[in-house]
Protein backbone atom coordinates (compact mmCIF):
# COMPACT_ATOMS: atom_id res chain seq x y z
CA UNK A 1 0.00 0.00 0.00
CA UNK A 2 1.01 4.00 -0.39
CA UNK A 3 0.08 6.69 1.43
CA UNK A 4 -3.03 6.11 0.12
CA UNK A 5 -3.63 2.03 0.93
CA UNK A 6 -2.66 -0.32 -2.52
CA UNK A 7 -5.72 -2.35 -2.61
CA UNK A 8 -5.43 -6.50 -3.50
CA UNK A 9 -2.75 -7.42 -5.01
CA UNK A 10 -3.49 -9.77 -7.81
CA UNK A 11 -5.98 -10.74 -10.26
CA UNK A 12 -9.04 -12.82 -9.20
CA UNK A 13 -9.59 -16.15 -11.02
CA UNK A 14 -12.47 -17.56 -9.08
CA UNK A 15 -15.62 -16.78 -7.44
CA UNK A 16 -16.10 -16.82 -3.88
CA UNK A 17 -18.41 -18.28 -1.50
CA UNK A 18 -21.28 -16.66 0.70
CA UNK A 19 -18.21 -17.52 3.79
CA UNK A 20 -17.00 -13.93 2.11
CA UNK A 21 -19.11 -12.06 3.99
CA UNK A 22 -18.35 -13.20 7.38
CA UNK A 23 -17.27 -10.35 9.08
CA UNK A 24 -14.41 -12.14 11.28
CA UNK A 25 -11.49 -14.67 11.02
CA UNK A 26 -12.58 -18.32 9.34
CA UNK A 27 -13.16 -21.81 11.70
CA UNK A 28 -9.97 -23.20 12.07
CA UNK A 29 -8.96 -26.35 9.93
CA UNK A 30 -6.07 -27.78 11.72
CA UNK A 31 -4.25 -26.63 14.98
CA UNK A 32 -2.01 -28.10 17.66
CA UNK A 33 -2.98 -28.97 20.66
CA UNK A 34 -3.45 -26.68 23.52
CA UNK A 35 -0.04 -25.04 24.43
CA UNK A 36 1.25 -26.12 21.90
CA UNK A 37 2.84 -24.43 18.76
CA UNK A 38 3.46 -25.54 15.16
CA UNK A 39 6.73 -26.90 14.67
CA UNK A 40 7.24 -24.34 12.01
CA UNK A 41 6.61 -21.62 14.79
CA UNK A 42 9.32 -19.42 16.41
CA UNK A 43 8.31 -18.63 19.58
CA UNK A 44 7.77 -15.26 20.60
CA UNK A 45 8.96 -14.01 17.21
CA UNK A 46 6.82 -12.63 14.86
CA UNK A 47 7.56 -12.91 10.70
CA UNK A 48 6.07 -10.46 8.98
CA UNK A 49 6.54 -9.82 5.40
CA UNK A 50 5.41 -6.78 2.80
CA UNK A 51 5.94 -6.07 -1.01
CA UNK A 52 7.65 -2.85 -0.58
CA UNK A 53 10.38 -1.34 1.22
CA UNK A 54 9.39 1.90 3.25
CA UNK A 55 10.53 5.18 2.44
CA UNK A 56 11.04 5.98 5.47
CA UNK A 57 11.64 4.83 9.64
CA UNK A 58 10.23 8.24 10.45
CA UNK A 59 6.73 8.56 10.15
CA UNK A 60 6.27 12.35 9.93
CA UNK A 61 8.12 11.89 6.20
CA UNK A 62 6.46 8.84 5.11
CA UNK A 63 3.62 8.54 2.61
CA UNK A 64 3.38 4.54 2.45
CA UNK A 65 0.82 2.57 4.97
CA UNK A 66 3.32 0.37 5.79
CA UNK A 67 4.94 3.00 7.66
CA UNK A 68 1.90 3.18 9.44
CA UNK A 69 1.77 -0.23 10.64
CA UNK A 70 5.27 -0.34 11.97
CA UNK A 71 4.91 3.32 13.53
CA UNK A 72 2.19 1.08 15.53
CA UNK A 73 5.01 -0.87 16.22
CA UNK A 74 7.38 1.60 17.49
CA UNK A 75 6.07 5.09 18.19
CA UNK A 76 2.71 6.28 20.44
CA UNK A 77 0.01 8.49 19.81
CA UNK A 78 -2.26 10.79 21.82
CA UNK A 79 -5.43 9.14 20.82
CA UNK A 80 -5.93 5.42 18.91
CA UNK A 81 -8.77 3.38 17.99
CA UNK A 82 -9.64 -0.06 19.42
CA UNK A 83 -11.56 -2.80 17.23
CA UNK A 84 -15.00 -1.29 17.79
CA UNK A 85 -13.99 2.14 16.10
CA UNK A 86 -13.80 3.60 19.64
CA UNK A 87 -11.23 6.52 20.47
CA UNK A 88 -9.38 5.65 23.48
CA UNK A 89 -6.12 7.26 24.92
CA UNK A 90 -2.52 6.07 24.14
CA UNK A 91 -0.55 8.78 25.55
CA UNK A 92 -3.59 10.61 26.69
CA UNK A 93 -4.95 9.74 30.11
CA UNK A 94 -8.11 10.16 28.34
CA UNK A 95 -10.28 12.09 25.05
CA UNK A 96 -10.44 15.60 25.49
CA UNK A 97 -14.32 16.54 25.62
CA UNK A 98 -16.43 19.25 26.42
CA UNK A 99 -17.46 17.01 29.83
CA UNK A 100 -14.40 16.47 31.03
CA UNK A 101 -12.99 20.12 30.81
CA UNK A 102 -10.73 18.92 27.90
CA UNK A 103 -11.84 21.39 25.62
CA UNK A 104 -12.66 25.12 26.98
CA UNK A 105 -12.76 28.14 24.96
CA UNK A 106 -15.38 28.14 22.78
CA UNK A 107 -13.91 25.07 21.07
CA UNK A 108 -10.86 26.79 20.52
CA UNK A 109 -8.34 25.18 23.18
CA UNK A 110 -7.61 21.24 24.07
CA UNK A 111 -5.58 19.67 27.07
CA UNK A 112 -4.08 16.95 26.81
CA UNK A 113 -2.67 14.78 30.18
CA UNK A 114 -0.25 12.87 29.49
CA UNK A 115 0.75 9.36 31.21
CA UNK A 116 3.15 8.89 33.97
CA UNK A 117 6.87 7.11 33.54
CA UNK A 118 6.74 6.93 29.96
CA UNK A 119 10.32 6.84 27.96
CA UNK A 120 11.82 6.40 25.17
CA UNK A 121 13.88 3.77 24.05
CA UNK A 122 16.95 5.66 24.66
CA UNK A 123 15.52 6.19 28.10
CA UNK A 124 14.83 9.82 28.51
CA UNK A 125 11.48 11.03 29.45
CA UNK A 126 8.39 11.64 27.20
CA UNK A 127 7.31 14.93 28.33
CA UNK A 128 4.44 17.36 27.09
CA UNK A 129 7.80 19.30 24.88
CA UNK A 130 7.72 16.61 22.73
CA UNK A 131 4.15 16.88 21.86
CA UNK A 132 4.88 20.51 21.26
CA UNK A 133 8.12 19.72 19.15
CA UNK A 134 6.27 17.11 17.19
CA UNK A 135 3.73 19.84 16.24
CA UNK A 136 6.29 22.45 14.94
CA UNK A 137 8.11 19.85 12.83
CA UNK A 138 4.97 18.86 10.71
CA UNK A 139 4.43 22.58 10.25
CA UNK A 140 7.92 23.25 9.24
CA UNK A 141 8.21 24.73 5.59
CA UNK A 142 11.42 22.96 6.02
CA UNK A 143 10.38 19.50 6.03
CA UNK A 144 8.06 17.70 3.52
CA UNK A 145 5.09 16.76 5.47
CA UNK A 146 1.96 15.82 3.39
CA UNK A 147 -0.64 15.45 6.05
CA UNK A 148 -1.18 19.03 7.89
CA UNK A 149 -4.71 18.64 8.35
CA UNK A 150 -5.72 19.60 12.15
CA UNK A 151 -2.36 20.56 13.04
CA UNK A 152 -2.57 23.56 10.77
CA UNK A 153 -5.39 24.96 13.16
CA UNK A 154 -3.02 24.86 15.73
CA UNK A 155 -1.70 28.58 16.73
CA UNK A 156 0.35 27.57 19.99
CA UNK A 157 0.50 24.91 22.67
CA UNK A 158 1.67 25.60 25.98
CA UNK A 159 3.33 23.28 28.03
CA UNK A 160 2.94 24.32 32.17
CA UNK A 161 4.68 20.68 33.23
CA UNK A 162 5.74 17.89 31.69
CA UNK A 163 2.52 15.99 31.54
CA UNK A 164 0.21 18.95 30.42
CA UNK A 165 -0.28 19.80 27.06
CA UNK A 166 -2.58 22.74 25.95
CA UNK A 167 -3.63 23.53 22.50
CA UNK A 168 -5.00 26.90 21.28
CA UNK A 169 -6.70 27.04 17.78
CA UNK A 170 -7.42 29.64 15.88
CA UNK A 171 -10.86 28.74 15.67
CA UNK A 172 -13.90 26.17 16.03
CA UNK A 173 -12.53 22.99 15.14
CA UNK A 174 -14.79 19.74 15.78
CA UNK A 175 -12.49 17.63 13.95
CA UNK A 176 -9.15 18.31 16.11
CA UNK A 177 -9.24 15.60 18.95
CA UNK A 178 -10.22 12.92 15.78
CA UNK A 179 -6.35 14.53 14.03
CA UNK A 180 -4.02 15.47 16.10
CA UNK A 181 -1.30 12.85 16.68
CA UNK A 182 -4.20 9.87 16.07
CA UNK A 183 -4.05 6.71 14.12
CA UNK A 184 -7.61 7.36 12.64
CA UNK A 185 -7.18 8.18 8.89
CA UNK A 186 -4.29 8.93 6.57
CA UNK A 187 -1.37 10.42 7.32
CA UNK A 188 -1.24 9.21 11.36
CA UNK A 189 1.41 10.47 12.93
CA UNK A 190 2.84 9.60 16.16
CA UNK A 191 5.03 11.60 18.71
CA UNK A 192 8.47 11.65 17.61
CA UNK A 193 11.57 12.73 20.24
CA UNK A 194 12.29 16.68 20.76
CA UNK A 195 16.22 15.56 22.17
CA UNK A 196 17.12 14.04 18.95
CA UNK A 197 15.80 16.14 16.21
CA UNK A 198 15.10 19.44 17.62
CA UNK A 199 18.58 20.55 16.84
CA UNK A 200 18.31 19.78 12.62
CA UNK A 201 16.66 22.56 10.18
CA UNK A 202 15.40 20.04 8.20
CA UNK A 203 14.45 16.16 9.50
CA UNK A 204 14.01 15.25 5.75
CA UNK A 205 17.30 13.82 5.20
CA UNK A 206 18.22 13.33 9.43
CA UNK A 207 19.75 10.05 9.96
CA UNK A 208 17.05 9.53 12.50
CA UNK A 209 14.81 8.49 9.57
CA UNK A 210 16.41 5.27 9.17
CA UNK A 211 17.45 4.65 13.14
CA UNK A 212 14.18 5.51 14.72
CA UNK A 213 13.83 6.37 18.26
CA UNK A 214 10.51 5.97 19.74
CA UNK A 215 7.75 5.32 23.23
CA UNK A 216 6.03 2.48 21.82
CA UNK A 217 6.03 -1.72 22.44
CA UNK A 218 9.17 -2.24 20.55
CA UNK A 219 12.44 -0.64 19.47
CA UNK A 220 14.45 -0.70 16.01
CA UNK A 221 17.39 -2.70 15.72
CA UNK A 222 18.25 -3.13 12.30
CA UNK A 223 16.99 -2.09 8.64
CA UNK A 224 19.25 -3.86 5.87
CA UNK A 225 17.29 -2.01 2.88
CA UNK A 226 15.33 -3.90 0.74
CA UNK A 227 15.55 -7.02 2.63
CA UNK A 228 14.53 -6.80 6.61
CA UNK A 229 13.96 -4.68 9.38
CA UNK A 230 14.03 -6.08 12.81
CA UNK A 231 12.63 -5.00 16.19
CA UNK A 232 12.75 -5.70 19.44
CA UNK A 233 10.55 -6.06 22.73
CA UNK A 234 10.87 -2.81 24.78
CA UNK A 235 11.17 -3.88 28.21
CA UNK A 236 9.99 -0.13 29.52
CA UNK A 237 7.25 0.18 27.74
CA UNK A 238 4.46 1.85 29.71
CA UNK A 239 1.96 -0.41 28.89
CA UNK A 240 3.49 -3.73 30.33
CA UNK A 241 6.51 -5.96 28.79
CA UNK A 242 5.02 -7.13 25.46
CA UNK A 243 4.86 -10.76 25.01
CA UNK A 244 7.19 -10.90 21.96
CA UNK A 245 10.33 -11.04 22.08
CA UNK A 246 11.42 -9.75 18.44
CA UNK A 247 9.53 -8.45 14.95
CA UNK A 248 11.32 -9.11 11.47
CA UNK A 249 9.96 -7.93 8.43
CA UNK A 250 11.09 -9.25 5.18
CA UNK A 251 10.54 -7.40 2.57
CA UNK A 252 9.37 -9.82 -0.30
CA UNK A 253 8.75 -7.74 -3.70
CA UNK A 254 6.78 -10.41 -5.65
CA UNK A 255 3.32 -11.02 -4.37
CA UNK A 256 3.94 -14.94 -5.52
CA UNK A 257 6.37 -15.50 -3.85
CA UNK A 258 5.20 -13.73 -0.62
CA UNK A 259 2.06 -16.44 -1.07
CA UNK A 260 4.95 -19.18 -1.27
CA UNK A 261 6.28 -18.26 1.75
CA UNK A 262 3.24 -17.84 4.06
CA UNK A 263 2.01 -20.97 2.63
CA UNK A 264 5.28 -23.18 3.40
CA UNK A 265 5.27 -20.66 6.81
CA UNK A 266 8.58 -19.27 6.36
CA UNK A 267 6.26 -16.01 7.55
CA UNK A 268 3.76 -15.92 9.99
CA UNK A 269 1.61 -12.84 8.61
CA UNK A 270 1.99 -10.50 5.61
CA UNK A 271 1.51 -6.67 6.94
CA UNK A 272 -0.96 -5.96 4.43
CA UNK A 273 -2.45 -9.37 3.63
CA UNK A 274 -3.90 -9.31 -0.38
CA UNK A 275 -7.48 -10.44 -0.89
CA UNK A 276 -6.31 -13.15 -3.38
CA UNK A 277 -4.17 -14.29 -0.37
CA UNK A 278 -7.18 -14.37 1.95
CA UNK A 279 -9.22 -16.18 -0.77
CA UNK A 280 -6.70 -18.52 -1.57
CA UNK A 281 -5.70 -19.30 2.28
CA UNK A 282 -9.10 -18.50 4.06
CA UNK A 283 -9.70 -22.51 4.23
CA UNK A 284 -5.54 -23.80 4.91
CA UNK A 285 -4.80 -26.14 7.38
CA UNK A 286 -2.29 -23.88 9.96
CA UNK A 287 -3.16 -20.68 9.11
CA UNK A 288 -6.23 -18.62 10.15
CA UNK A 289 -7.85 -15.62 7.87
CA UNK A 290 -10.30 -13.08 8.79
CA UNK A 291 -11.92 -10.12 7.19
CA UNK A 292 -12.20 -7.57 9.18
CA UNK A 293 -13.91 -3.66 9.57
CA UNK A 294 -12.12 -1.14 7.65
CA UNK A 295 -13.10 2.47 7.02
CA UNK A 296 -11.34 2.34 3.49
CA UNK A 297 -12.25 2.63 -0.03
CA UNK A 298 -10.79 1.83 -3.32
CA UNK A 299 -10.83 4.53 -5.90
CA UNK A 300 -10.77 5.88 -9.01
CA UNK A 301 -9.14 9.63 -8.15
CA UNK A 302 -10.33 12.44 -11.08
CA UNK A 303 -8.01 15.44 -11.49
CA UNK A 304 -10.88 17.75 -12.38
CA UNK A 305 -8.90 21.22 -13.04
CA UNK A 306 -7.64 18.88 -16.24
CA UNK A 307 -9.53 20.16 -19.36
CA UNK A 308 -11.86 17.17 -20.44
CA UNK A 309 -12.88 16.43 -16.58
CA UNK A 310 -13.81 19.95 -15.86
CA UNK A 311 -17.02 18.83 -17.66
CA UNK A 312 -19.27 16.99 -15.29
CA UNK A 313 -20.82 15.01 -17.92
CA UNK A 314 -17.59 13.24 -18.56
CA UNK A 315 -17.10 12.32 -14.73
CA UNK A 316 -21.20 11.64 -14.47
CA UNK A 317 -20.54 9.47 -17.62
CA UNK A 318 -17.39 7.38 -15.97
CA UNK A 319 -19.53 6.36 -13.07
CA UNK A 320 -21.98 4.85 -15.21
CA UNK A 321 -19.22 3.49 -17.42
CA UNK A 322 -17.95 0.89 -14.27
CA UNK A 323 -19.22 -2.20 -13.43
CA UNK A 324 -18.50 -2.04 -9.98
CA UNK A 325 -19.85 -5.37 -8.93
CA UNK A 326 -17.69 -6.99 -11.53
CA UNK A 327 -14.53 -5.18 -10.09
CA UNK A 328 -15.96 -6.68 -6.64
CA UNK A 329 -16.67 -9.96 -7.35
CA UNK A 330 -13.47 -11.06 -9.74
CA UNK A 331 -10.94 -8.35 -8.03
CA UNK A 332 -11.81 -8.17 -4.35
CA UNK A 333 -12.94 -12.16 -4.21
CA UNK A 334 -16.32 -10.38 -3.11
CA UNK A 335 -14.57 -9.19 0.18
CA UNK A 336 -15.57 -6.01 -0.61
CA UNK A 337 -18.88 -3.90 -0.60
CA UNK A 338 -20.88 -1.07 -2.38
CA UNK A 339 -19.81 2.26 -1.91
CA UNK A 340 -23.03 4.93 -1.50
CA UNK A 341 -20.99 7.70 0.45
CA UNK A 342 -17.68 9.16 0.95
CA UNK A 343 -18.12 8.77 4.40
CA UNK A 344 -17.65 5.36 6.17
CA UNK A 345 -21.65 4.20 7.04
CA UNK A 346 -22.62 4.75 10.33
CA UNK A 347 -20.44 7.87 11.32
CA UNK A 348 -21.89 11.01 11.59
CA UNK A 349 -23.02 12.85 7.89
CA UNK A 350 -23.42 9.83 6.89
CA UNK A 351 -25.89 10.08 3.61
CA UNK A 352 -26.96 7.26 2.36
CA UNK A 353 -27.08 7.87 -1.44
CA UNK A 354 -28.38 5.30 -4.32
CA UNK A 355 -24.67 3.77 -5.28
CA UNK A 356 -23.77 4.56 -8.70
CA UNK A 357 -24.75 1.67 -11.28
CA UNK A 358 -23.22 0.24 -14.28
CA UNK A 359 -25.13 1.40 -17.14
CA UNK A 360 -23.19 1.69 -20.27
CA UNK A 361 -25.75 3.13 -22.16
CA UNK A 362 -26.52 6.15 -19.93
CA UNK A 363 -23.26 6.70 -20.20
CA UNK A 364 -23.12 6.83 -24.08
CA UNK A 365 -26.07 9.48 -23.60
CA UNK A 366 -24.10 11.55 -21.29
CA UNK A 367 -21.42 11.75 -23.57
CA UNK A 368 -23.35 12.28 -26.48
CA UNK A 369 -25.53 15.04 -25.06
CA UNK A 370 -22.03 16.86 -24.10
CA UNK A 371 -20.58 17.08 -27.48
CA UNK A 372 -18.17 13.84 -27.05
CA UNK A 373 -19.24 12.02 -30.53
CA UNK A 374 -18.49 8.68 -31.70
CA UNK A 375 -15.19 8.58 -34.26
CA UNK A 376 -15.27 5.48 -36.81
CA UNK A 377 -12.83 3.49 -34.70
CA UNK A 378 -15.51 4.27 -31.63
CA UNK A 379 -13.10 6.71 -29.59
CA UNK A 380 -14.73 9.65 -28.87
CA UNK A 381 -13.87 12.82 -29.64
CA UNK A 382 -15.16 16.81 -29.19
CA UNK A 383 -14.37 19.59 -31.22
CA UNK A 384 -11.42 17.87 -32.74
CA UNK A 385 -10.02 17.23 -28.79
CA UNK A 386 -9.89 13.28 -28.55
CA UNK A 387 -11.16 11.62 -24.99
CA UNK A 388 -8.25 10.65 -23.91
CA UNK A 389 -7.35 10.47 -20.24
CA UNK A 390 -3.66 9.51 -18.50
CA UNK A 391 -4.73 6.68 -15.76
CA UNK A 392 -1.30 6.61 -12.81
CA UNK A 393 -1.07 3.61 -10.59
CA UNK A 394 1.37 2.17 -9.27
CA UNK A 395 3.65 -0.80 -10.52
CA UNK A 396 3.52 -3.24 -7.41
CA UNK A 397 0.15 -4.11 -5.84
CA UNK A 398 -2.98 -4.82 -7.36
CA UNK A 399 -3.46 -1.46 -9.20
CA UNK A 400 -2.48 -2.72 -12.58
CA UNK A 401 -5.05 -5.27 -12.22
CA UNK A 402 -7.75 -2.98 -11.86
CA UNK A 403 -6.27 -0.22 -14.49
CA UNK A 404 -6.18 -2.61 -16.76
CA UNK A 405 -10.50 -3.41 -16.16
CA UNK A 406 -11.17 0.07 -15.71
CA UNK A 407 -9.50 1.22 -19.17
CA UNK A 408 -11.60 -2.26 -21.04
CA UNK A 409 -14.95 -0.38 -19.42
CA UNK A 410 -14.00 2.91 -20.57
CA UNK A 411 -13.10 1.90 -23.62
CA UNK A 412 -16.46 0.53 -23.89
CA UNK A 413 -18.45 3.95 -23.80
CA UNK A 414 -15.67 5.71 -26.36
CA UNK A 415 -13.00 6.94 -23.29
CA UNK A 416 -9.55 5.92 -24.42
CA UNK A 417 -7.35 5.69 -21.41
CA UNK A 418 -3.44 5.23 -21.40
CA UNK A 419 -2.06 3.69 -18.52
CA UNK A 420 1.11 4.99 -16.50
CA UNK A 421 2.77 3.05 -14.07
CA UNK A 422 5.21 4.75 -11.26
CA UNK A 423 7.43 2.80 -8.68
CA UNK A 424 5.11 2.02 -5.65
CA UNK A 425 7.16 4.79 -3.57
CA UNK A 426 7.16 7.53 -6.39
CA UNK A 427 3.53 7.67 -7.39
CA UNK A 428 2.62 9.31 -3.82
CA UNK A 429 5.38 10.69 -3.04
CA UNK A 430 5.24 14.55 -2.42
CA UNK A 431 6.66 15.54 -5.85
CA UNK A 432 4.92 12.47 -7.32
CA UNK A 433 1.96 12.65 -10.57
CA UNK A 434 -0.96 12.61 -7.82
CA UNK A 435 -0.05 15.52 -5.81
CA UNK A 436 1.19 17.79 -8.22
CA UNK A 437 -1.31 16.94 -10.56
CA UNK A 438 0.15 14.90 -13.30
CA UNK A 439 -3.18 12.66 -14.00
CA UNK A 440 -6.04 12.37 -15.17
CA UNK A 441 -7.02 9.60 -13.41
CA UNK A 442 -5.42 7.16 -10.19
CA UNK A 443 -6.52 4.73 -8.38
CA UNK A 444 -5.96 4.26 -4.95
CA UNK A 445 -7.09 3.17 -1.74
CA UNK A 446 -7.87 5.55 1.32
CA UNK A 447 -8.57 5.68 4.77
CA UNK A 448 -11.62 7.40 5.20
CA UNK A 449 -11.70 10.23 7.90
CA UNK A 450 -13.04 9.45 11.16
CA UNK A 451 -15.01 13.40 11.58
CA UNK A 452 -17.16 13.80 8.46
CA UNK A 453 -15.49 17.54 7.61
CA UNK A 454 -14.15 17.07 4.12
CA UNK A 455 -12.95 20.81 4.16
CA UNK A 456 -9.19 19.50 3.76
CA UNK A 457 -9.66 17.30 0.44
CA UNK A 458 -12.89 18.57 -1.30
CA UNK A 459 -12.50 22.66 -0.78
CA UNK A 460 -11.35 25.31 -3.05
CA UNK A 461 -8.55 26.49 -0.92
CA UNK A 462 -7.03 23.34 -0.66
CA UNK A 463 -5.40 22.18 -3.33
CA UNK A 464 -2.45 20.08 -3.03
CA UNK A 465 0.24 20.70 -1.74
CA UNK A 466 -1.18 22.92 0.60
CA UNK A 467 -4.06 21.07 1.29
CA UNK A 468 -5.18 17.32 0.26
CA UNK A 469 -7.22 18.17 -2.49
CA UNK A 470 -5.51 15.75 -4.59
CA UNK A 471 -8.60 16.13 -7.06
CA UNK A 472 -8.42 19.60 -7.62
CA UNK A 473 -12.24 19.89 -7.53
CA UNK A 474 -13.58 23.53 -6.67
CA UNK A 475 -17.33 24.02 -5.93
CA UNK A 476 -18.23 27.31 -3.27
CA UNK A 477 -21.51 25.76 -2.69
CA UNK A 478 -19.84 22.58 -0.81
CA UNK A 479 -17.66 25.02 0.80
CA UNK A 480 -20.23 26.72 2.30
CA UNK A 481 -21.36 23.14 3.88
CA UNK A 482 -18.17 22.26 4.68
CA UNK A 483 -17.73 25.90 6.46
CA UNK A 484 -21.28 25.54 8.33
CA UNK A 485 -20.02 22.10 9.56
CA UNK A 486 -16.98 23.16 11.27
CA UNK A 487 -19.19 26.03 13.09
CA UNK A 488 -21.20 24.52 15.46
CA UNK A 489 -20.52 21.55 17.79
CA UNK A 490 -24.22 20.25 17.41
CA UNK A 491 -24.00 16.54 16.07
CA UNK A 492 -27.16 16.64 14.39
CA UNK A 493 -26.51 19.86 12.85
CA UNK A 494 -23.60 18.72 11.41
CA UNK A 495 -24.77 15.62 10.61
CA UNK A 496 -27.52 17.39 8.16
CA UNK A 497 -25.01 19.91 6.79
CA UNK A 498 -22.60 16.69 5.76
CA UNK A 499 -25.37 14.53 4.51
CA UNK A 500 -26.26 17.59 2.22
CA UNK A 501 -22.51 17.83 1.33
CA UNK A 502 -22.71 14.17 0.91
CA UNK A 503 -25.50 14.24 -1.71
CA UNK A 504 -23.80 17.18 -3.54
CA UNK A 505 -20.33 15.42 -3.20
CA UNK A 506 -22.24 12.46 -4.87
CA UNK A 507 -23.97 14.51 -7.90
CA UNK A 508 -21.12 16.25 -8.74
CA UNK A 509 -18.02 13.51 -8.66
CA UNK A 510 -14.88 14.95 -7.53
CA UNK A 511 -13.58 11.12 -6.99
CA UNK A 512 -15.45 7.75 -7.69
CA UNK A 513 -15.37 5.39 -4.53
CA UNK A 514 -15.14 2.14 -6.77
CA UNK A 515 -15.96 0.58 -3.02
CA UNK A 516 -15.77 -0.12 0.53
CA UNK A 517 -12.93 -2.46 1.79
CA UNK A 518 -12.54 -4.83 4.51
CA UNK A 519 -9.36 -5.79 5.89
CA UNK A 520 -8.41 -9.00 4.84
CA UNK A 521 -5.51 -11.08 7.10
CA UNK A 522 -4.10 -14.46 6.90
CA UNK A 523 -1.40 -15.59 9.48
CA UNK A 524 0.00 -18.58 11.51
CA UNK A 525 -2.61 -19.54 13.78
CA UNK A 526 -0.30 -19.53 16.68
CA UNK A 527 -0.50 -15.83 16.06
CA UNK A 528 -2.57 -14.77 19.62
CA UNK A 529 -4.47 -11.51 20.41
CA UNK A 530 -4.04 -9.73 16.57
CA UNK A 531 -7.62 -7.78 17.06
CA UNK A 532 -7.03 -4.52 14.18
CA UNK A 533 -9.04 -1.35 14.67
CA UNK A 534 -10.80 0.16 11.70
CA UNK A 535 -8.63 2.91 11.23
CA UNK A 536 -5.33 3.82 8.98
CA UNK A 537 -2.79 2.36 12.07
CA UNK A 538 -4.77 -0.39 13.12
CA UNK A 539 -2.20 -2.51 15.23
CA UNK A 540 -3.61 -0.35 18.55
CA UNK A 541 -2.74 -3.66 20.74
CA UNK A 542 0.41 -5.31 19.71
CA UNK A 543 2.14 -5.44 22.63
CA UNK A 544 -0.17 -8.05 23.54
CA UNK A 545 0.30 -10.32 20.73
CA UNK A 546 2.17 -13.25 20.71
CA UNK A 547 3.38 -16.44 19.08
Amino acid sequence: MGGKAAAARALAVLAVALAAFVPTGCTRVSAPPAGERHSWTQPHVLRLADVADPDSLNPLLSTMDLSYDLSSLIFSYLVIANPSGEMVGDLATEIPSMANNGISNAGRTYTYHLRRGVLWHDGVPLTSRDVAFSWRAIMSPHNNVLHREGYEEVTSIATPDDRTVVVHLRRRYPPFVTEFFTTLQEGAKPIVPAHLLAGVQSIDNAPYNAHPVGSGPFRFVSWDRGTRIVLERNDRYFKGRPKLDRVVLTIVPDENTLMTQLQTHAVDMPVSTSQLAWDRFRHTAGLRARLDPWDSQLLLALDDARPILRDVAVRRAITSAIDYRALIHKLSYDSAQIASDVIAPGLTGYADNAPYTYNPARARALLDAAGWRPRADGTRAKGGVPLELLMVVASKGSGPLYAVQLQRMLHDVGITVTIKMYPYKGVYAYNGPIVTGRYDLAIYANTLPYDPDRSNTLTCDEFTPKGMNEFRFCDPGLDVLERNGLDTDDLLLRSSFYREAGQRIHADVPYIPLFEQRRPAVMNDDLRGYDPSPVAAPWWNAWTWDI
